[in-house]
């Protein structure tokens, strides 16, 4: 909105940077709350399977979006479930505040708040569904503008994929072939489910 005539004044408002909404948010989800709020979160997406990986892999550093991403490639908690994000879910995770399920009676849960309680845990959660694999930095260490998120036929493209083969190495093998033969399809270009992976904080990560 404008206001009439021509006198100048400066911006006033009141707001909440993303690092404080999550340390309030963090208070109200205290630790302990993450597997929970995940397996609510695959409950609200009618997942008929969830699975939880402690994965104690260490993945290569030379081949990642950024040099400081080598702190991410060691252990990491793993939950898949079985559904496939649509564009909105890609929306309200997003969200801090409010999810597309709060307008939805039949939903249960806070998809979108009690989801941040992962922050206890990781500084550097990701996800890989359908044909994006998204990555969510609140605090701007590792990636600019908070976050990325990529088309999986991008990650693939030769040139890509020779400068950043490491970053996305995590996600592949989380079980084997004989289990899920059909996560992968069109030569790794789509996944059939929704991959969340969450790099454990390590000490290093905590002092920065």
């Amino acid at each position: 909105r404008r206001v009439r005539g021509d006198m100048k004044g400066e911006r006033f408002v009141q707001k909440e940077t993303i690092t404080q909404r999550l340390h309030n948010i963090l208070k109200e989800y205290p630790a302990g709350t993450q597997l929970p709020e995940l397996l609510q979160n695959a409950d609200d997406a009618c997942a008929s399977e969830v699975r939880f990986i402690l994965d104690k892999r260490h993945h290569g550093i030379k081949k990642l979006l950024s040099p400081s991403l080598s702190e991410c490639q060691g252990p990491a908690l793993l939950a898949f479930n079985n559904v496939v994000f649509v564009e909105e879910d890609f929306r309200g995770i997003q969200s801090l505040g409010k999810s597309r399920k709060q307008t939805l009676l039949t939903k249960t849960g806070r998809f979108g708040i009690g989801f941040n309680s992962i922050y206890h845990i990781t500084d550097f959660p990701s996800l890989v569904s359908g044909k994006y694999i998204a990555f969510l930095d609140p605090h701007e260490k590792f990636l600019p503008k908070g976050g990325q998120r990529y088309l999986l036929s991008d990650v693939r493209k030769p040139e890509n994929w020779s400068l950043y083969s490491d970053q996305f190495a995590p996600y592949q093998h989380i079980s084997s072939p004989e289990e899920y033969p059909d996560l992968w399809n069109e030569g790794g270009n789509s996944f059939n489910g929704t991959l969340f992976r969450f790099p454990l904080r390590t000490q290093k990560l905590a002092e920065t």
